[in-house]
């Protein structure tokens, strides 16, 4: 319990930390991929205000090559007054580098949206064809901007009809990539190491609570001898008042309680066992379907003689590894509980069989469930749906806390269903 308990706490953990990581990532990648796109559409817009500024200034030549030099590469500095200012206003920083790394072409269409003009000259990878084509597959989708291949683009209008203005943005967005990459990487690395860190350190957070439990078990323990003193003089006295006296109401109940206070102290003995990192030190391999058999046997003779249909069926050749009365006991305990609390002339089984590589045991039984939401308290301590009948039948609130240590000791979990409110059904997977 102590070892599945610390991995609990390193898993909460590491589940807080790769939550962390995700949201930092992702906002500084966002952030770099928004700041990306915002660049270059501030660019595409100040293409876009010289475009048009040179449309409505220049007779002849329009648009950003007028005058400029057909080279795709650097243009030459007695040219480079006529590539178009990637800052056009005056309250602006203009960089003068920023002509000669501007890589673009666009399209320009009527209001028929056919093609009127294409300029490539500001890049060297695209043809007029392919450009043709890049603005028909643009102008077919529903976006006005965002990325087509390594290019973002823009569609814009003007009086004359459409704009597409597609921008180079292939270094922008390989180093935006390289941000991806690098911030994951690092990502997982810091990841790894606060693992280590919790897992070396986790030993030394567990401590209060392993103190704590290690108290409690001792206080069970020693209250456990305790108590079983006085339960043991309390019997001894009734026999001695039975042999002088007789028997009457008074003895049977003493009788009663004593036996029910000595079955309560043994059950939290066990509990506090099964609750050790180590609840099995001597494990061996055992029968599981002899084991099942042994402690089913009585439980079909007791459902008959009250009149209930009992059947079971078990697999053959199981086996696990660990204590074969700790099975028992989990067996007993289902089917004592099936006994008490299934209605008169009711039907009861158990089925023990491996399936997927688990093995299953279900024990079901028909009864009247008033309150189905809470069936998981079942396996609280001392916790009872019905305090009534359940002094009838005599129970602790005990044994299924038992039955779910012991499947969880076996590294497996019990689980409680009722379909209709008419049955209910007990499902251990080990």
């Amino acid at each position: 319990m102590l070892k599945k308990m610390r991995w609990h706490f390193i898993l909460a953990a590491m589940a807080a930390v790769f939550i962390m990581l995700v949201v930092v990532l992702a906002g500084v990648n966002v952030w770099n991929y928004h700041n990306t796109a915002s660049r270059a559409d501030q660019r595409i817009q100040e293409i876009y205000t010289f475009e048009a500024g040179e449309a409505t200034g220049i007779e002849g030549e329009t648009g950003p090559t007028a005058g400029a030099s057909q080279n795709p590469e650097i243009p030459p500095s007695d040219t480079a007054e006529s590539l178009p200012p990637v800052f056009p206003d005056p309250g602006q920083e203009r960089d003068p580098e920023a002509p000669y790394t501007t890589r673009f072409f666009l399209v320009k269409l009527d209001e028929n949206e056919e093609i009127t003009k294409v300029s490539t000259d500001f890049i060297a990878s695209v043809t007029q064809e392919e450009a043709e084509e890049y603005a028909r597959n643009i102008l077919n989708g529903k976006r006005k901007k965002g990325y087509y291949k390594n290019y973002r683009f823009q569609i814009l209008s003007d009086n004359n009809g459409k704009i597409v203005i597609f921008l180079n943005c292939s270094m922008e967005l390989h180093s935006a990539w390289n941000v991806l990459l690098i911030s994951c990487l690092m990502g997982i690395v810091c990841f790894f190491i606060v693992f280590l860190l919790v897992l070396l350190l986790s030993r030394r957070a567990m401590k209060p609570y392993i103190r704590n439990m290690e108290r409690q078990k001792r206080f069970i323990t020693d209250a456990s001898h305790e108590i079983k003193t006085p339960l043991t003089s309390i019997a001894t006295s009734v026999d001695v008042i039975e042999m002088e006296h007789g028997t009457d109401e008074w003895t049977d109940n003493i009788h009663k309680q004593t036996a029910k206070m000595s079955r309560m102290v043994a059950d939290l003995v066990t509990l506090s066992r099964l609750d050790e990192e180590n609840p099995f030190p001597e494990k061996i391999e055992f029968s599981l379907s002899d084991a099942v058999w042994e402690a089913a046997e009585p439980f079909a003779s007791l459902a008959k003689a009250q009149g209930k249909a009992y059947t079971q069926r078990i697999e053959e050749n199981l086996t696990l590894c660990g204590n074969p009365d700790s099975i028992r006991q989990l067996i007993s305990i289902l089917l004592d509980n099936a006994l008490k609390y299934s209605d008169e002339h009711g039907s009861i089984r158990l089925d023990v069989y491996k399936v997927h590589g688990k093995t299953k045991i279900e024990v079901f039984n028909t009864c009247i469930l008033e309150d189905t939401k809470n069936l998981s308290r079942l396996f609280d301590r001392f916790y009872r749906p019905d305090d009534s009948r359940s002094q009838k039948t005599g129970g602790t609130g005990i044994g299924l806390s038992i039955a779910q240590a012991v499947a969880e000791a076996y590294g497996g979990k019990i689980k409680v269903h009722s379909k209709d409110g008419k049955s209910i059904l007990f499902q251990v997977s080990i």
